[in-house]
C-alpha cells in the first residue's frame, strides 16, 4: 500500500518538479545550464544577465537570448537533480 502511495504522489508532482527545473536556470542549483546553454553561443552569464561575445547586455529582445534561455529551461527540465528524489528521474 504505501508503495502504491508513493507512486501516486510521484506521478502527481512529475509536471510540478519539471517546472520547479525550469525555473531554477536563474539559481544558484540551475546555473549550469544556463552556462552551458549560454556558451554555445559564444555568451557568458554574470549575475542573473547574459553577456553576448561583444560584451553586450542582451535583452529579452534578443533571439539568441531567448534561444539560450529556451535551451536552458529544456536540458534543466530534463536533467537536473532538483526533485530527483520525489519522481525518481
Amino acid at each position: 500500500m504505501e508503495e502504491i502511495i508513493k507512486k501516486a504522489i510521484a506521478k502527481a508532482m512529475i509536471e510540478p518538479v519539471k517546472q520547479a527545473r525550469e525555473n531554477s536556470v536563474f539559481s544558484e542549483k540551475g546555473r549550469i545550464f544556463l552556462d552551458a546553454s549560454a556558451s554555445l553561443y559564444g555568451a557568458t552569464v554574470s549575475e542573473e544577465l547574459l553577456i553576448d561575445a561583444k560584451g553586450k547586455i542582451m535583452t529579452e529582445k534578443d533571439p539568441d537570448y531567448k534561444n539560450i534561455i529556451r535551451m536552458a529551461k529544456k536540458q534543466a527540465r530534463a536533467e537536473s537533480a532538483i526533485g530527483r528524489d520525489i519522481i525518481g528521474s
